[in-house]
């Protein structure tokens, strides 16, 4: 656990600016936090929160590069590609802890490419880097605090609350949505209650 968790620390650090390895730092703590609250493998959490963003130092250019060669290549890599390759960092942040890391476990790789975009039928880990990306300490929203509190009390309801502020923020942003994600909100959103 403790050599793993260097290797992780030794690669973020060397790679991401402070900033964006203390979101990094932050993430994992509040990930774990809501682990072991909604009784999930707090350990799982972490390591997911450290690895989430460990491709977000790559440039759009770069970003497409990864996936040149490789196979299988997110289901929606031709139109992230052409409308916003910088989506793509978290399914190389699964790559890249796929083969340096050596992780094996299809809930941490789903958690870390899944972090942006959502997708339909997330494990409840998959969620909480998903809300934590979101909430965690450091992001500066007004309506965090109120969304942390949610988070501790009712995941489902948190996640909800995140996927529709993203899809709201890129609707008022005249921005690109992708489709991975309009299926989640179909997947999630029109419910009244989440069922997965």
């Amino acid at each position: 656990m403790e050599n793993l968790e260097r290797k992780i620390f030794d690669y973020i650090s060397a790679r991401l600016s402070p900033k964006r390895f203390e979101h990094s730092y932050n993430v994992a703590v509040f990930a774990a936090e809501l682990a072991k609250i909604h009784k999930i493998n707090a350990y799982k959490a972490q390591v997911s929160g450290l690895l989430h963003d460990l491709a977000k130092y790559k440039t759009d250019k770069e970003l497409i590069s990864f996936f040149a060669n490789r196979q299988p290549r997110p289901k929606y890599f031709k139109e992230i590609k052409e409308n916003a390759p910088q989506l793509l960092h978290g399914f190389a942040a699964a790559v890249i802890a796929k083969e340096e890391f050596k992780i094996k476990d299809k809930d941490i790789l789903n958690a870390i490419s899944s972090h942006t975009l959502a997708r339909e039928n997330m494990s409840q880990l998959e969620k909480i880097i998903f809300i934590a990306d979101y909430a965690a300490e450091g992001r500066k929203r007004k309506e965090l605090e109120v969304l942390r509190k949610l988070a501790r009390e009712n995941l489902d309801g948190a996640f909800k609350a995140v996927l529709s502020a993203k899809l709201i923020f890129v609707i008022k942003n005249n921005m690109w949505i992708c489709a991975q994600t309009i299926a989640a909100w179909n997947y999630y959103g029109t419910e009244k209650e989440i069922k997965n």
